[in-house]
């Protein structure tokens, strides 16, 4: 059995669970732009996104799903003197779904749809659905500025509250590279 916990387009208004703080500790206060037709959660960089919910009905599995837009000059598997450039990472409940990287540019490849280190590095926007999004800021005119990705796992889960984080590691302005994401839909499970 399945049932819908929670849905959220970004369309009206910031849900009360989401919240969304930088790396200098500071609360966003403008989570919701225009972008591509459409309202988003976002144009993030350096920034942990939470969304917390609470009182589950009884389930062994979660679902989730939403759409993760790249926007701008990320770069992908590139190294620099810290590392990797551009990291993404998914938690649930503290733990690590996903650690991954996007690439908007031609010269570097990513890793996703892999975890860092996983697999054979991807080519840049490797199974996006959708590429010919305009940028946010740097890239905002070009057709080609961001690149759109439908974002879907399940997992054993059967608390009866869910912490979803979204977080990255981007080096660089928001300006030049951000993320947004759109269309969460989450369902638990009962097997």
């Amino acid at each position: 059995m399945r049932q819908t916990v929670y849905t959220a387009t970004f369309e009206d208004a910031v849900p009360d669970r989401i919240t969304a703080v930088t790396g200098s500790g500071d609360s966003y206060v403008r989570m919701i732009r225009p972008f591509n037709g459409s309202n988003v959660l976002g144009m993030f960089n350096n920034t942990l996104v939470t969304l917390e919910l609470e009182d589950l009905p009884s389930h062994n599995m979660i679902y989730v799903e939403f759409d993760f837009y790249a926007h701008d000059g990320w770069e992908g598997n590139k190294i620099s003197s810290n590392g990797i450039v551009d990291v993404w990472n998914i938690q649930v409940n503290g733990q690590l779904q996903l650690s991954t990287t996007f690439s908007n540019t031609p010269e570097n490849k990513q890793s996703y749809p892999d975890w860092i280190g996983g697999g054979v590095p991807a080519p840049p926007r490797a199974n996006s659905i959708d590429t010919l999004v305009t940028g946010f800021c740097a890239y905002d005119f070009k057709r080609n500025g961001s690149s759109k990705y439908r974002i879907v796992f399940s997992r054993p889960h059967s608390d009866n509250k869910l912490l979803l984080q979204f977080n990255d590691a981007l080096q660089g302005s928001t300006c030049n590279k951000s993320w947004s994401i759109d269309n969460i839909h989450i369902e638990t499970i009962t097997n």
